[in-house]
């Protein structure tokens, strides 16, 4: 059994856990409030890569009201000089976070999840 066949057993055995309303019999290794959303909610067609921002867009609605959601941090790293780059290139549902500024800057900003 490959990795990806391994991953899409896990969360078919948390998607019919949850469908039946019982506990999963292997847990879901997304994390926060993600972990309670089926796999193919991010990952069509069996895909495990990281999903496309229009994918992550679909549900935190455009990077504007992202930027809106994180105004107060300094800087708000949903206003960015680099535009509106893959949510994927800082965040991550199944692994720690990385802050993708700091490959060149030294904000002192904490992720959740770090």
């Amino acid at each position: 059994m490959n990795f990806k066949q391994m991953l899409g057993g896990l969360c078919l055995a948390a998607m019919i856990g949850a469908a039946s309303g019982a506990v999963a019999a292997a847990p879901t290794t997304a994390a926060g409030p993600h972990a309670s959303l089926p796999c193919s909610t991010c990952h069509a067609d069996g895909k495990f890569a990281a999903p496309a921002k229009t994918t992550c867009l679909g549900c935190h609605e455009s990077y504007e009201k992202i930027a809106e959601r994180t105004a107060k941090m300094t800087p708000n790293p949903h206003a960015s000089h680099r535009g509106e780059p893959n949510c994927s290139n800082c965040h991550s549902m199944h692994a720690k976070p990385r802050f993708e500024c700091n490959d060149c800057h030294t904000f002192n900003i904490k992720m959740k999840g770090e």
